[in-house]
């Protein structure tokens, strides 16, 4: 009778182990890693760490950055797809192509690793977010490139974004391969081609083309065209000509 008792208790032991729920998934709210599929149905292209802040401040690039280990840590892009498509879509940068509108002096040109949050003062570090800009011209503009990425819905998440310079260097490194780049600051740095694996996903690049950024200095070139089969930042000012893609990302 013991040993049936003590055979049953074993049994069950052995099927409580096997039960255990395994950690959840990236999707699920776990720990992400490069190339994971994220939360909004994204691909993970940049985990937030000391060591990666840091190359953003080298040469050219924004040496103000700082680490914040309760912050965000990861981004994810969309999929070429997210519009309904195959590709990512065209779209001019507002419907209002007036850089003197008031509501421009809000827009900051230089970018900042600090996501901006609903409430916070739109003024220094946090104005220069591709959030805190995506949401200004969101509110701003009917339509147009920060519009459409506000207004994207992937994985029921609503907090897609125009990247900002720095996020859209950090894709491009990734699309081409470069995981952990030493500097971003310099055509030098940036990857010649995109990745073989990567050209063949579901999130691929129109490598070679433009795409647009949230951050601009009005008066200045806001495009970064780095040379034949290179990728190529956003525009050379906000207006609708010319009509470069559009991909949102999210931080998480």
């Amino acid at each position: 009778m013991l040993l049936s008792i003590i055979g049953l208790l074993s049994t069950f032991g052995v099927q409580g182990a096997s039960a255990v729920d395994p950690a959840p998934s990236c999707a699920q709210g776990g720990v992400c890693k490069l190339g994971d599929i994220g939360p909004g149905g994204g691909i993970v292209f940049y985990v937030r760490t000391k060591e990666t802040v840091s190359v953003w401040r080298t040469g050219n690039a924004e040496k103000d950055l700082a680490f914040d280990a309760n912050g965000w840590k990861y981004l994810e892009a969309a999929p070429k797809t997210w519009a309904g498509g195959k590709n990512d879509p065209n779209h001019g940068w507002c419907n209002n192509t007036n850089t003197a509108a008031a509501w421009t002096k809000n827009l900051q040109g230089r970018d900042y690793y600090y996501k901006w949050r609903p409430g916070k003062p739109q003024s220094g570090y946090l104005a220069g977010t591709g959030f805190g800009n995506s949401q200004i011209m969101f509110e701003n503009c009917t339509g147009g490139a920060a519009t459409k990425a506000r207004k994207y819905r992937g994985g029921g998440k609503s907090d897609w974004y125009l990247p900002r310079m720095t996020e859209m260097n950090q894709l491009v490194m990734y699309a081409g391969g470069k995981l952990n780049p030493d500097s971003a600051c310099c055509e030098k740095d940036f990857p010649k081609k995109q990745n073989a694996k990567f050209k063949a996903s579901t999130y691929a690049f129109n490598w070679g083309s433009s795409y647009w950024i949230s951050s601009y200095s009005f008066g200045r070139t806001a495009a970064q065209n780095l040379g034949p089969d290179i990728f190529v930042f956003g525009a050379r000012y906000p207006s609708n000509s010319g009509l470069p893609f559009v991909r949102p990302i999210r931080a998480f």
